[in-house]
């Protein structure tokens, strides 16, 4: 799923809907209030928001982000999902390596990408989050094993299969997906890197600076 872009993909087995109310669980900004519309995040809030060179965990390493906007990110979602893709704005990718400890990749290791695809609205999101759920599910397999993420996102699929591990949240117009891709020695914890991401995206939308 979006390989033009940095090889982001999407996978679906399993569902997770997480739901919170009130004013203290940071959901306000993605859900709108009475006074306020939902938060929609620009370029310049994508790159701030996916995972930076300082905030990669041991034993990762951050590769540089990619911002694709306009009619260029319209088209590549629309060729990957087969989805009209109405009101995206911005893609943004970066990927982790594995290193050592001296900071060189460690060979036939796989790799992580991160993705943020920012909408106009969250109904935008959620057209396109259905759509490109209901292809990748298509394409899972009776040998996938769905994999549990919570994260605090608002909606959440995730599955693992023979050569990757797929998961895909949406908060707010946000669609977030985060792809093993490859065979590693020691498993990645999708359940952190979901967590690492969303945090970075809430503190964003909050006006702060993750690395901070």
């Amino acid at each position: 799923m979006f390989k033009a872009v940095r090889g982001i993909a999407v996978g679906a087995a399993l569902v997770t809907a997480l739901t919170a109310c009130g004013s203290d669980d940071g959901m306000d900004a993605f859900r709108g209030t009475d006074e306020q519309p939902p938060i929609t995040f620009t370029p310049d809030m994508v790159r701030t928001a996916l995972p930076s060179k300082a905030s990669a965990p041991k034993p990762y390493e951050a590769d540089d982000i990619d911002i694709t906007t306009g009619e260029r990110a319209v088209e590549t979602c629309s060729e990957s999902t087969e989805a009209n893709c109405g009101g995206l704005s911005t893609i943004g990718v970066t990927e982790f390596d594995v290193v050592d400890e001296k900071g060189d990749n460690v060979g036939g290791e796989g790799d992580i990408d991160f993705a943020i695809i920012a909408f106009a609205t969250p109904d935008d999101a959620k057209a396109t989050f259905k759509a490109i759920v209901t292809e990748e599910r298509k394409k899972a397999g009776a040998g996938s094993k769905d994999l549990e993420i919570d994260a605090g996102a608002e909606e959440t699929q995730a599955f693992t299969g023979e050569d990757d591990t797929e998961v895909i949240m949406r908060l707010g117009s946000l669609v977030i997906n985060i792809q093993g891709d490859g065979k590693f020695t020691k498993e990645p914890d999708y359940n952190a890197l979901a967590k690492l991401q969303i945090d970075r995206i809430k503190k964003t939308a909050e006006g702060k600076n993750p690395d901070a």
